[in-house]
């Protein structure tokens, strides 16, 4: 019996995993300085997700959603940093609900757009435009 339930509990480690693991597979930031360092360089909106641990909706975004072949490919025109809410981001980015997505320009580095809660692949290449849009709205002088 001590011998299954180690088995068990090792293979619950080795498959559970949270939102921040997930991200890490995805291959995007998880670090908020270097991600709008990136977003700087390459003049690029930078999409910002706050996630909690064992928040089932922040796993759920990510790993769907976040993870989906059609979003991934609109996701190349953006620098995407995942966080988990106990990392250092800047202040002015306040989450009161998990998951938190901020669309924040590289340049003064504000958010131009949010969402919280999860969203689906539909839900949030809408959110994906219209932040672009609102943008480009917003700095249209600027460039």
């Amino acid at each position: 019996m001590k011998l299954f339930l180690m088995i068990f509990m090792l293979t619950y480690a080795l498959i559970a995993s949270n939102a921040l693991d997930e991200a890490k597979q995805l291959g995007v930031e998880s670090d908020y300085a270097t991600a709008i360092a990136k977003a700087q360089k390459e003049k690029k909106i930078l999409v910002m997700v706050i996630v909690k641990e064992n928040c089932r909706w922040c796993e759920k975004l990510v790993k769907n959603t976040l993870s989906e072949e059609g979003v991934q490919k609109e996701l190349e025109n953006y620098i995407t940093v995942i966080v988990d809410k106990d990392d250092k981001y800047p202040n002015q980015f306040i989450e009161n609900f998990f998951p938190s997505i901020f669309y924040v320009d590289y340049t003064t580095e504000k958010s131009v757009y949010s969402n919280v809660g999860y969203v689906g692949k539909k839900c949030f290449l809408n959110d994906l435009h219209d932040a672009l849009s609102i943008h480009s709205q917003l700095f249209k002088e600027k460039k």
